[in-house]
């Protein structure tokens, strides 16, 4: 057992310098998102759906506020039966909007997952080749990070070229930051 441990202790420095020589990458997975037209395409989608919806719930507010109104002048003149009868439906026509504001919004979400998932997977499959393509160890979310060394590889352009998203002008004109070993 003596042995075991001490042949344990000596090779744990070892570890540490194998350890320190793997490359670690980071990659800003926003950015990529932000110029995959697949997100562009999508989130268009999703826009568009919350209009129709949001012109849905309109509608229905606006009805309900025409039925107050007329409530409201009308109420003087009625009779307790009509009263009750009359705010019952009032509340249900309340209840029903609500109802389906929150069925619209649980509608968006779900449309959102369907719509991002294979995008998501597109890019984390990328990022995954561009890890094993440039023998990285790991690689981190760059937003996520506290500080960044300089012999971080910084892969989020080589993940966008996986994708075939092409650099804008801007990013072009900037100095890349590859930090390479």
């Amino acid at each position: 057992m003596k042995k075991f441990l001490i042949s344990l202790l000596l090779m744990l420095p070892l570890a540490f310098s194998a350890n320190a020589q793997q490359k670690i990458g980071v990659v800003n997975t926003s950015a990529i998102m932000e110029a995959l037209p697949d997100v562009k395409a999508a989130t268009t989608k999703i826009q568009d759906l919350a209009k129709q919806y949001d012109s849905e719930i309109k509608r229905m507010q606006d009805e309900l506020k025409v039925k107050l109104e007329a409530y409201q002048k009308e109420e003087a003149s009625m009779t307790d039966v009509i009263k009750k009868r009359r705010q019952q439906e009032l509340q249900e026509m309340e209840s029903r909007t609500q109802n389906s504001y929150q069925m619209m919004q649980e509608e968006i979400q779900k449309e959102q997952e369907k719509l991002m998932a294979p995008i998501r997977t597109k890019v984390t499959t990328a990022i995954n080749k561009v890890c094993e393509a440039n023998g990285c160890a790991y690689i981190f979310e760059s937003g996520a990070l506290l500080a960044m060394g300089s012999s971080a590889l910084d892969l989020t352009q080589a993940v966008k070229d996986a994708l075939g998203i092409k650099a804008t002008a801007a990013a072009a004109a900037a100095p890349k930051a590859t930090g390479r070993k």
